[in-house]
């Protein structure tokens, strides 16, 4: 026998007929196209074709419902605000095409939108719009301003401040507009400013005239300046016109009182110990003299010489009181104490300009006025010629022996004359600051 898949010897297997084979493709053709039917019918009434279950589809479970369509995406905030804006833009542009005459309204309109919706598409276009009313509010002040305000700064740079002021605020005073008024006060306050930079320029100016003692002209300017600047330039002013006179005051006593000095030292240097010789030889009147020329040529020195006439003076008077008291005793005896402790007795037989001649019997003794003991002099002219209880003898007995060069003496009468209430100021004053004690200094 042969295998299975082999036929049999002699026998051939049976062939379908071709009729047979024509049906079959027949049949399944037309099965196919009513398929085809059958979807398109099911897609145009909308149901899906029913999804045959998976193998996995019980393991699964039951299947779930198929969920909403989610709603669509909130786009509420952005068009919100662009529908905001868009409106806040059209109402601006409405009040512009209504009213092109009120230019800040117009800008605080546009400038509202983009302070609001800074973000959004319309504020560049609101800021674009805002620029153009700003610039048209310039261009309206600058025509409706420019005449007044070319005015005011003329009589401005003249210096005319209050005239300037004044153009402007008549302008102000005839506008009904409150943006020209504004703009006015604006102006005006520039104009405030440059009076009170004028002034500052002025000081400048003042104070390097004032550094080279020019005061008249300096006080020419502030008085120039005041007479048309703002009331608190004017008073600045004012102020500094007191001041400049005060150190004009102050300037005028400085050079007298530097040229007083110029003319002491010379005194001191030149006169006074002419007068300190004068004095010590007891020629008084010699140098009250010379003092009174000084005085003449030497006004500045007036109170200085002065005082120092009323030493002299008050040294003469010492000085006379004792001769009064020497010419008093001529005749009669008489002991003279010397300066070197010696005592010479006889009677006074002449008294001459610088001695006293004593008649000692058969011969005479010469006694200098110049070597007389100084209690001799006190003790014959206090009590006798200048009275004892009067303190003025005392000062002037200090000053006699100032003159002389006996400051302890002059120190002592001087404590006496104080301790009796006199009048020591002026002599003490002299004592120590006096020409005459100048020269006592430069002779040492």
């Amino acid at each position: 026998m042969g295998t299975p898949s082999e036929p049999l010897l002699g026998v051939e297997p049976e062939r379908p007929s071709r009729l047979k084979l024509w049906l079959l493709l027949a049949g399944a053709g037309v099965a196919a196209a009513l398929l085809i039917v059958g979807l398109l019918v099911g897609r145009r009434s909308g149901e899906a074709p029913a999804e045959s279950p998976g193998p996995l589809a019980a393991e699964r479970g039951p299947a779930r419902p198929a969920k909403k369509d989610a709603a669509p995406v909130d786009k509420a905030p952005e068009s919100t605000e662009e529908r905001q804006a868009k409106d806040l833009f059209d109402a601006a542009e409405a009040f512009e095409r209504a009213e092109p005459g009120e230019y800040e309204k117009r800008a605080a309109r546009w400038r509202d939108l983009i302070v609001r919706f800074p973000t959004s598409s319309w504020a560049r276009k609101a800021d674009e719009r805002q620029r153009a009313a700003n610039a048209s509010l310039q261009a309206f002040l600058d025509r409706e301003f420019e005449s007044t305000r070319k005015d005011a700064q003329a009589l401005a740079a003249a210096w005319q401040f209050v005239d300037a002021i004044d153009t402007i605020r008549a302008f102000k005073n005839a506008q009904t507009r409150e943006v020209l008024k504004r703009r006015a006060d604006v102006e005006i306050g520039v104009l405030e400013n440059s009076s009170r930079l004028a002034f500052n320029e002025t000081a400048a100016k003042a104070k390097d005239l004032a550094a080279r003692q020019s005061f008249p002209a300096a006080a020419a300017l502030f008085e120039s300046l005041a007479e048309s600047s703002i009331p608190d330039v004017a008073a600045r002013c004012r102020v500094a016109l007191d001041q400049l006179k005060k150190a004009a005051e102050a300037q005028a006593v400085w050079a007298e009182s530097r040229k007083a000095d110029d003319a002491r030292k010379t005194f001191r240097e030149s006169t006074a110990p002419k007068l300190l010789g004068l004095v010590r030889a007891r020629q008084y009147d010699e140098a009250l003299g010379e003092l009174s020329g000084a005085a003449a040529t030497n006004a500045e020195l007036k109170e200085d010489l002065a005082a120092e006439r009323a030493l002299i003076a008050d040294a003469s008077s010492f000085w006379e009181g004792f001769l009064k008291a020497l010419r008093g005793r001529n005749g009669q005896d008489v002991t003279i104490l010397l300066a070197d402790g010696k005592r010479v007795t006889g009677k006074i037989s002449k008294v001459q300009p610088d001695r006293i001649v004593l008649d000692v019997g058969e011969s005479t003794v010469d006694a200098p006025l110049d070597k007389l003991h100084a209690d001799l002099l006190v003790g014959w002219t206090l009590g006798r010629t200048l009275p004892a209880e009067d303190p003025v003898s005392y000062v002037k007995a200090a000053l006699f022996f100032f003159c002389e060069g006996r400051d302890d003496l002059a120190k002592l009468y001087l404590a006496t004359a104080r301790e009796l209430n006199g009048p020591v100021d002026a002599a003490e004053k002299a004592f120590r600051e006096g020409f005459l004690r100048a020269a006592m200094s430069l002779k040492k």
